[in-house]
């Protein structure tokens, strides 16, 4: 479980789902106030082959059912990170964002999981490679996809491809439609997912900037970097949930992942309660005054 208070629940099943929500002391009374409404939300499934290389719809549906039908998410759900809010950097110098202000936010499931699929039908070592941080959600994902040893039919993929192993990836999320996936999602579960009255995540003003890196000083060209992560109840970036939406370069990710890590936040909050939140960094780098 996240540290902090924030924890908000839902009854997932593959068909419409009731809610529920479990109360965690002592800030469970001020989630409690703070929800106005709810949205209905669908978790998604997104198979992709981690080489770039396409993978073709019957295999993909063939594979993505096979470790569905092996899983069943936790009851009740615990969903104890909120969707993105804006933090934004700029130069190498933070932009600050004048005051406070209440939105409406919902939680969000967002997990990857990296695995390779062998010609006899083994499969290897599950990778979280971003943990959802909601309780048991991993465990079960990562068991529907060991689960595929118990059926010959998913070695056929990799066979068909003429390949010894079949490097895959396989995305979890309730999250907007991300642009840089273009293959059909399988539906996991649906849900209604309450709203809440919070104050965004934010920098405070401690954090060192980012470096330009000495591996691009050659060329001088500007660089950015979209970094997401998930900002903790204490304020910390939780460095195993980052991933590079965007970047120029290798080096400039590296870069900002770097400084990211030094950062401290002022963490999402309902009230005086803290909570989890997904947020997105950008960061530009630029050698000119």
């Amino acid at each position: 479980m996240v540290s902090g208070a924030a924890v908000v629940v839902a009854a997932a099943s593959p068909a419409h789902a009731r809610q529920r929500t479990v109360p965690l002391e002592p800030c469970d009374s001020v989630l409690k106030a703070a929800r106005t409404d709810s949205v209905f939300v669908g978790a998604r499934a997104y198979l992709l082959r981690r080489d770039g290389e396409p993978l073709t719809s019957r295999a993909r549906t063939l594979l993505v059912e096979a470790i569905l039908s092996r899983f069943t998410a936790p009851k009740p759900l615990q969903v104890p990170v909120f969707a993105a809010g804006p933090v934004r950097t700029r130069m190498l110098r933070v932009e600050r964002l004048p005051g406070d202000s209440i939105v409406l936010r919902e939680p969000l499931l967002y997990g990857v999981y990296d695995f390779s699929l062998l010609r006899d039908g083994a499969v290897s070592k599950v990778t979280v490679a971003v943990p959802t941080l909601a309780p048991e959600f991993d465990a079960r994902i990562v068991a529907g996809i060991a689960g595929l040893t118990a059926d010959s039919t998913p070695a056929l993929v990799p066979r068909a491809l003429d390949l010894d192993s079949l490097a895959l990836e396989l995305r979890i999320t309730t999250g907007p439609e991300d642009t840089r996936i273009r293959v059909p999602p399988a539906v996991v579960f649906t849900a209604h997912f309450p709203l809440l009255r919070l104050v965004d995540a934010k920098l405070t003003g401690t954090n060192p900037p980012p470096i330009y890196p000495r591996e691009e000083r050659d060329d001088g060209q500007d660089g950015d970097v979209m970094l997401r992560v998930i900002v903790d109840a204490a304020g910390t970036p939780r460095i195993e949930t980052l991933e590079v939406l965007h970047a120029t370069s290798p080096a400039f990710a590296l870069a900002a992942a770097r400084a990211l890590a030094r950062y401290h936040f002022t963490p999402a909050h309902v009230g005086a309660c803290p909570v989890p939140q997904v947020v997105e960094i950008p960061f530009w780098f630029s050698l000119r005054p």
